[in-house]
């Protein structure tokens, strides 16, 4: 028992640490996403940018590496970081490279991707919350170890659903803008 609480004090504090990154990243991003302030400001869109990329790389990199070591919901957690985690640093590549062949539409999906796998991080500790309501209201003991890592499936998965749908719903209105 005292080690699982030392372990849940780790993680708190790693996750303390990483809330605290995506802090940094994620309140600059709704206003990249509106078109008027990304066309009369680009030095702003492209300088934010810049600092976007290189602290997602940072949280994605110490994010893999968190996922190996300090881990509370044992393999079903390390197999959802990790996954997500790499998705995310691909995502991260391939719209970087995107916008350094100027194809900005395909930029866009990817940030997009991108984004939403980070914001799951947020969306994963309600869920935990959640299956220790329902432990609790069936007279249990709730035990992080059984539930941790189906609670990053569903986070990370509902997120990147949601990005899809959100690109496939925009996509015919940036073409037909394109055009």
């Amino acid at each position: 028992m005292l080690q699982r609480d030392v372990s849940v004090a780790k993680q708190e504090s790693a996750t303390s640490y990483y809330a605290k990154r995506l802090g940094i990243r994620c309140p600059r991003r709704p206003a990249e996403a509106v078109r008027r302030i990304r066309s009369s400001y680009p030095w702003l869109h492209w300088w934010t940018g810049r600092a976007f990329l290189i602290a997602s790389l940072i949280v994605g990199c110490s994010a893999l590496a968190m996922s190996w070591k300090m881990s509370i919901g044992g393999a079903n957690e390390t197999a959802a970081t990790t996954l997500y985690g790499a998705f995310f640093l691909i995502a991260l590549a391939r719209a970087y490279r995107y916008v350094r062949r100027r194809e900005f539409v395909l930029h866009r999906e990817w940030m997009i991707r991108a984004y939403a796998i980070g914001l799951a991080v947020a969306t994963i500790r309600p869920i935990v919350g959640g299956f220790f309501g329902a432990a609790l209201a069936r007279g249990q003991q709730p035990n992080p170890h059984e539930f941790f890592g189906t609670a990053f499936w569903i986070g990370f998965t509902l997120h990147l659903i949601a990005a899809e749908a959100w690109i496939n719903y925009t996509r015919p209105a940036m073409q037909a803008s394109a055009a």
